[in-house]
């Protein structure tokens, strides 16, 4: 069992459709995506997030990455193991360089990073079976580094490395450090070691323990209810009105707040 993977760049593109769906065409190809590969595009056409979900990004401003790796010690049962330690590397990222605001970055379930109220960056890990196993893993990664142009619809939404700090960043030094990070945080999908991972993604959880308002998106309704945390299956624990847990799934719960 393998669980050291060291990031480094091996494919850059001035412009690109989607650096995870270029990784994963390589993997099946069987060429140019060994273990720790991380591709890197100036400018995404097509970067998306969860579902239908657009990404916003002015070329050349921001980290738009997706990172190989071959983590077939997880069981399918623990895929979500591998959007936690990336939220985790993300967040970690984020902290080293805004200190100041470091009580304030979160992990909203399930796959983006918040500074306050404000989104800063997503993930998207997409996945490749082999029975019950795992058997190649991209993590795509979108983090507003010095992101000043956002569309009217995310000006009070979104956020940046540089709005926040008021200085521009060196792209190439903070991809250094959210590779560190990342090999750090990769390092937690060991069997023994889930539940440390556990631990930490649960200490930066968006709205935990906080009454906040959701709606069902199969029946519409709105309601108040606590997150108590996420199941190891990726689905978001939430305490009820009545003081019953219940489950929800990505598209079953969508947040107000």
């Amino acid at each position: 069992m393998n669980t050291k993977l060291f990031p480094k760049v091996a494919r850059w593109y001035d412009t690109l459709a989607s650096t995870n769906e270029t990784a994963i065409l390589n993997i099946n190809a069987g060429k140019g995506a060994d273990a720790g590969a991380v591709y890197w595009t100036e400018e995404q056409s097509k970067g998306r997030g969860q579902g239908s979900n657009r990404w916003h990004a002015t070329p050349a401003a921001n980290l738009t990455i997706s990172i190989v790796a071959y983590p077939n010690h997880l069981p399918v049962d623990r895929l979500f193991a591998l959007t936690q330690l990336t939220g985790l590397a993300v967040a970690d990222t984020v902290r080293h360089f805004l200190p100041e605001r470091a009580a304030e970055v979160r992990l909203k379930w399930p796959n983006d990073v918040y500074v306050g109220k404000q989104k800063i960056a997503g993930i998207l890990v997409q996945n490749g079976l082999r029975g019950s196993q795992i058997s190649w893993s991209v993590f795509g990664i979108g983090l507003n580094v010095n992101e000043k142009n956002f569309p009217q619809e995310l000006k009070t939404t979104a956020t940046s490395l540089r709005l926040l700090a008021g200085t521009d960043f060196d792209r190439e030094t903070v991809a250094n450090q959210l590779f560190s990070a990342f090999s750090k945080a990769y390092e937690l999908t060991s069997p023994a070691r889930l539940p440390e991972l556990d631990q930490a993604y649960h200490q930066s959880l968006y709205l935990k323990n906080i009454p906040a308002p959701y709606r069902n998106t199969e029946t519409g309704e709105h309601f108040t209810a606590i997150i108590r945390g996420v199941a190891p299956t990726g689905q978001l624990r939430l305490e009820m009105s009545d003081g019953r847990e219940q489950l929800f799934s990505l598209r079953e719960i969508g947040f107000l707040r």
